[in-house]
């Protein structure tokens, strides 16, 4: 037909213009006279403007550069196809599930959906920009999806005799996902796993959630701009009236973001300190709200007996206290909170929060207060209780 001669016609010239002006091999000038001054010499040659002028066309454009016809028409540029995806993670992943459904083998399928799920975390897990939170939302769980796949596609069969033996294998980690590491948004080279994909998407729903916590606009703000707000918050009950939370859910929400956004700081020297100082952070800005009731119950500690020390823990530490606001101690509904979540096994990855160790020192340090042994007792008492508080309630 006509339609069909037309289409042939237009392939045809496609595939010749391709060969006449896409270089055979990087660093090679094409065989055709450049179509403007300096066009060789310019960063972005002929066949990145026009895979960027195939986006530009919207979906049929896109749809083109997915089915490979680009590629097919001109093998010449298969490399700077290959670039201008890993640029375009909304668009790359697509075309490596698209080679996924065609790939020859499992593994071949399953190195497709890793590179889909690597696209997808890259662009989920971004430093900076102007993503919103709910695309962010959208890309990780889509990376969560391609990442379990791949790993189906060329997992061992797993049968019920598999499953009584114990758990079933998981994932294992996504290699090679560009993100920031830390506040200074340091950008490093990670392994991504399911679990910390799922750490970002909490935060990413507390931001749904809380929407003063997201950056103007909307845009998802990082772990570290969430941390500093929630404090902030926290520090200011006339923010938390206007928000509508308390003082005591401000601060669990910040210690959720410490141990969410943990595992971006890595394990090395540098990043269990930055772990530990974020923790500290949250625990001294819970002190310090009830700072004189601390100090109070201090100066009194040798006379409380148990039952005492734990009915004034529960009610603000001093009757003076109680009787106007007569609601626990925060520093310690956080200690109890994080001892309850250890003794009922659902603490996860979180890091340990106990001041029974060195946590307590960089504390008190933060507190301006090294030297107060009387404090150092009491918070160490309180921990005591918080933990056998915890043990009771599971008991019970």
């Amino acid at each position: 037909t006509s339609a069909a001669a037309a289409a042939a016609a237009q392939a045809q010239l496609r595939r010749r213009l391709l060969q006449q002006y896409v270089p055979e091999g990087r660093g090679a000038p094409p065989a055709a006279p450049p179509l403007y001054a300096g066009e060789y010499e310019s960063e972005a040659g002929f066949g990145a403007e026009l895979l960027q002028a195939y986006v530009e066309q919207g979906p049929n454009g896109c749809a083109a550069i997915f089915r490979a016809s680009v590629a097919d028409d001109c093998p010449a540029l298969e490399d700077e196809l290959a670039e201008f995806l890993q640029r375009h993670p909304r668009l790359s992943w697509i075309k490596h599930v698209h080679d996924a459904a065609l790939a020859p083998s499992d593994a071949s399928a399953a190195a497709s959906l890793t590179g889909a799920a690597r696209a997808l975390y890259g662009w989920g897990l971004a430093a900076g920009g102007d993503g919103g939170v709910l695309d962010r939302k959208v890309m990780l769980s889509l990376g969560k999806l391609c990442h379990h796949a791949a790993f189906l596609r060329d997992a061992p069969p797993h049968s019920d005799d598999d499953v009584a033996a114990g758990p079933a294998p998981t994932a294992p980690p996504v290699p090679g996902v560009l993100l920031a590491v830390d506040a200074s948004e340091r950008e490093e080279w990670r392994a991504v796993g399911v679990a910390a994909a799922d750490d970002e998407h909490y935060l990413l729903r507390m931001q749904e959630k809380l929407p003063w916590l997201c950056k103007a606009g909307g845009a998802a703000a990082p772990a570290e701009a969430l941390l500093e707000s929630l404090l902030a918050t926290a520090a200011s009950p006339a923010l938390c009236a206007e928000r509508h939370v308390s003082q005591e859910e401000v601060l669990k929400l910040s210690l959720d973001v410490a141990h969410k956004s943990a595992w971006r700081l890595g394990d090395s020297a540098r990043g269990r300190a930055a772990r530990s100082e974020r923790l500290v952070r949250v625990l001294a800005a819970a002190a310090n709200a009830d700072g004189q009731a601390w100090l109070h119950l201090s100066s009194r500690l040798r006379s409380i007996s148990e039952t005492g020390l734990r009915k004034a823990l529960l009610e603000g530490g001093t009757a003076e206290h109680a009787a106007g606001d007569p609601r626990p101690l925060l520093l310690w509904s956080l200690l109890a909170w994080e001892a309850d979540k250890r003794a009922g096994g659902g603490g996860g990855s979180r890091e340990v929060v106990s001041l029974h160790g060195p946590l307590l020192g960089e504390l008190l340090a933060a507190l301006g207060r090294v030297d107060d042994t009387a404090l150092r007792s009491t918070l160490q008492r309180a921990q005591t209780e918080a933990e056998a508080a915890a043990a009771e309630a599971r008991e019970g």
